[in-house]
């Protein structure tokens, strides 16, 4: 496959890939707002450390094993939390 032909089909598959994530966040928030509701119902603080703490530790074999950067997946997970806990609110 000539230069051209092969970089214009990883481009198409990075912009599927990106849409895919897209939509996972979209269906990951939508659990978390029901879980917000649930916790405001049964009076549960949104925040919860140790569920915090046990997902950090459980993930970094898996960030190890796909060999990712530590810093890059803490950074993403931590976004990603914080955005979680304005929605449970």
């Amino acid at each position: 496959m000539e230069f051209e032909a092969l970089f214009k089909n990883y481009r198409e598959q990075i912009d599927t890939l990106d849409k895919e994530l897209l939509y996972l966040f979209h269906r990951r928030f939508e659990i978390v707002k029901e879980i917000g509701k649930l916790k405001k119902e049964n009076s549960v603080e949104t925040l919860q450390a140790d569920r915090w703490k046990k997902l950090l530790t459980e993930n970094i074999l898996v960030w190890e094993e796909l060999w990712l950067s530590e810093d890059f997946v803490i950074d993403i997970w931590e976004r990603i939390h914080k955005e979680s806990l304005k929605l449970e609110k």
